[in-house]
């Protein structure tokens, strides 16, 4: 079994002008291979994504132009999460 990965997200630009730049977000990915993140905005709400691929359809592909950081726990760059 695998050992849950904590990350967080930061971006360098805002495409849509909700979440903004710097540390939007920090989440894990657990054995299940599910996702699950919190937004670091006044709200902070909670997503739960079935997958890694998921979330970055989502989050990281859609807007490109941002310009995200995965950046892991460990230090690592990683934008290849299986």
């Amino acid at each position: 079994m695998t050992e849950a990965r904590l990350f967080t997200i930061v971006r360098e630009e805002d495409a849509t002008g909700v979440s903004g730049t710097g540390r939007v977000l920090d989440g894990v990915i657990f054995h299940t291979g599910q996702v699950v993140v919190c937004w670091r905005s006044a709200f902070g709400s909670i997503t739960i994504f079935e997958n890694w691929d998921a979330f970055a359809g989502v989050h990281l592909k859609a807007h490109p132009e941002n310009r995200t950081k995965i950046m892991f726990a460990a230090g690592k760059n990683d934008e290849g999460v299986q």
